[in-house]
């Protein structure tokens, strides 16, 4: 089968027919929507994200986005072109969170080492001491919590992503991800201490 980007024509009364039948309450037929113009919106995702994980989670949210707001729709239109505005729209949100989270992560690591070094007491530059210690503190962590800080500080996920992935709520992960940095931080300054 063809893209639905070379494919608008017969494909938009086809859409059209799936859009009617969902406004009317038939919510299962949307699923033909998704199977129609999937692809489309992987290759807008794809090609901006490169991850396969972040590509697949957005789609999933472009459709539940184009579900909701189905009734915006205009019929007679081109649906393949309309979810694809919907796809840019949501990627464009979802690239100026992760700007946000990126630099308030950069900010966050930069205070805490600030802040560790200040509570150590010590004026001399102990960032070797400190980021060997960080090290061992990781090593103790159990595997679950382990999971959480690679997924947060290095792969940079999202709250939002790290609780789709773990099955969980975002403010769930939020919390449990507060007290292992609690921890981490209280592990850190035993270490320095017993240094």
């Amino acid at each position: 089968m063809e893209h639905d980007s070379e494919q608008t024509g017969p494909v938009t009364p086809e859409a059209d027919r799936i859009v009617a039948e969902v406004l009317a309450g038939d919510t299962p037929a949307f699923a033909g929507l998704v199977r129609l113009y999937q692809e489309s919106v992987w290759r807008i995702a794809a090609a901006v994200l490169r991850d396969r994980d972040a590509t697949e989670n957005l789609v999933q949210q472009v459709f539940v986005d184009a579900y909701f707001h189905l009734d915006q729709y205009a019929p007679g239109t081109d649906f393949g072109a309309w979810v694809r505005t919907v796809a840019r729209n949501r990627l464009r949100k979802e690239l100026r969170s992760a700007g946000r989270e990126d630099r308030r992560l950069a900010v966050y690591r930069e205070r805490l080492a600030e802040r560790l070094r200040a509570e150590a007491g010590s004026t001399n530059d102990d960032s070797e001491s400190f980021v060997e210690a960080l090290r061992g503190c990781r090593e103790q962590l159990p595997p679950r919590d382990a999971v959480l800080v690679n997924l947060r500080y290095e792969k940079g996920l999202t709250f939002e992503a790290i609780a789709e992935k773990q099955g969980q709520t975002p403010e769930a992960v939020q919390r449990m991800i507060s007290r292992i940095r609690f921890r981490l931080r209280d592990c850190i300054q035993n270490k320095l201490n017993d240094a």
